[in-house]
This record gives C-alpha cells, sequence and structure tokens, in this order.
C-alpha cells in the first residue's frame, strides 16, 4: 500500500455531487482519454486518498490508485481495510470515486472490479472509467498563460461617445476570474468597473463571451526598470458551460507543462 502525501487529504471522506439543474454535470464531465488518463495519473503520483462508494448502500472505504494501464484499459486500486465493504464492492457494478487534485473536485465511475495481487499485496483492479468528472469551483486552481502565444480579452469600451474595443493581454486564468496586463494608452480601468460582452478565444478550445468586473490594479516593475499596471478582473454570471471550456483549457496547459 502507497503511503499517502503528508499534504494530501489525509482521511478526508468525500461525498459524490449532486447538481442542481442550472449546475448540470455534463457541464463538467470530460470523456477525452488523454485528459482522463493524465487525471488518473496525478491522483496516483501525489498518493492522494479517493473515497470509494460501493452500491448498493453508502458503504465506503478509503483507497488510492497504484498503477495505471492505459493498454489494458485498468487501473489497480488498493483493497479496503474492511473486509465486509471489500466484498461489497467486489458484487458492485456500480462503483463511486470521489477525491480531489490541485483543490479540484474528481468523480468517476467504474462499472468492474476483481480482487488481484499487487507488488505481493492483496488489491482491486477496475476498469478506467469512460469519463471524469472535473469540478472547478470559483476561485480554486488558477493557470498562467503562455508567454509567447498570451491569450487576449476584448472589452468593449465607450471613448467620447464612440465604441471601441480594447485588448489585454492574460497572464492567468481560472473561473473565477482572469489577471491582465493593461497596456491600453486610451482605457483606464478603475476598480469597480463592470464591462460586459468580453471576449476571450481559448486555443483548441472556443471562444466565449463573459461580464467581468474590475476587483484591483496595481504597478509592476519589469526587469528593464519599467512598469505596468496589473488588473484583477472577476467573471460575473460565469454560465456552467464556459467553466467546462476553462476547465479544458487548464487541462491542457498541464499536459503541456508535464511534456517539457
Amino acid at each position: 500500500m502507497q503511503e499517502p502525501d503528508p499534504n494530501s487529504n489525509i482521511l478526508e471522506v468525500l461525498e459524490p455531487t449532486e447538481f442542481s439543474k442550472d449546475d448540470a454535470e455534463e457541464n463538467f464531465r470530460l470523456y477525452s482519454e488523454v485528459d482522463i488518463l493524465f487525471i488518473l495519473r496525478g491522483i496516483m503520483q501525489a498518493h492522494s486518498l479517493i473515497t470509494l462508494y460501493a452500491e448498493p448502500g453508502k458503504n465506503f472505504f478509503l483507497t488510492s490508485i497504484l498503477n495505471v494501464d492505459p493498454v489494458n484499459k485498468e487501473m489497480i486500486i488498493d483493497y479496503g481495510s474492511d473486509e465486509k465493504i471489500s466484498q461489497q464492492a467486489l458484487h458492485s457494478t456500480k462503483l463511486t470515486f470521489v477525491t480531489t487534485q490541485n483543490k479540484i473536485k474528481i468523480e468517476f465511475i467504474c462499472n468492474r472490479i476483481k480482487s488481484v495481487e499487487f507488488e505481493g499485496k492483496k488489491a482491486f483492479s477496475v476498469n478506467i472509467p469512460e469519463s471524469v468528472l472535473r469540478i472547478q469551483r470559483r476561485d480554486n486552481f488558477r493557470i498562467s498563460t503562455p508567454i509567447t502565444k498570451p491569450l487576449k480579452c476584448i472589452v468593449p469600451v465607450v471613448i467620447e461617445e464612440k465604441s471601441m474595443q480594447a485588448e489585454i493581454t492574460l497572464l492567468d486564468i481560472s473561473c473565477g476570474g482572469i489577471g491582465a496586463i493593461d497596456q491600453n494608452p486610451v482605457v483606464h480601468f478603475e476598480p469597480g468597473t463592470v464591462y460586459n460582452n468580453c471576449q476571450i478565444s481559448l486555443p483548441d478550445i472556443g471562444t466565449f463571451n463573459t461580464t467581468i468586473k474590475v476587483k484591483n490594479i496595481y504597478a509592476k516593475k519589469l526587469h528593464n526598470g519599467g512598469t505596468y499596471q496589473r488588473i484583477g478582473c472577476e467573471f460575473i454570471g460565469l454560465t456552467a458551460k464556459t467553466e467546462a471550456m476553462i476547465h479544458r483549457y487548464i487541462i491542457k496547459q498541464e499536459q503541456t507543462r508535464k511534456m517539457k
């Protein structure tokens, strides 16, 4: 059995998420095999504890991922400490797994399980899930945007009764909002100002329109001695569909950085 990371969610029992009609779970569901394997390997490498629910009933035990085998489409997990619940899991056709990764809740379901031996100890083999729920709520994980090809946010503004579009360069993005560089010589962003119908394009993901509210603005120094204005903005009324797009973008950026 792997030793859990002391910084992981030790002995934290997590429950499956209940979604409202306005917060449909499909908006958080990932089906890409590449994305799923990336998430599962990340959970394994972090030695994160997983709450496994064996149905029928609410019985559960804590486990962890020991190995991920994409060729045979299976993964090895720790055997439960409670033999009765472990046996119930062996006869279950729906196993619900709940854990966290980078403060983001991860849930998935497996429907095939068998008892195996792994590295001389009892373990379970389960199928790699067909989909994964990656539930990133606002103000969670924020990722820096690429320096070479930075993201842009197009902000509609009115200057001297004339409509125009201001462009700001994003420094980071999350489902809570964006950090950006204010280099526009005409527009002066002020905390508390709300801008509607702003547009952000996520490469290979899609383009979305949203409302942003400026939360803070401050000067930062450059290496050459110059300065620039950094603005922090929050998303207002972000839809679940848009959150899912940002989720996918963050995963792709994580994958790219892991490959470097």
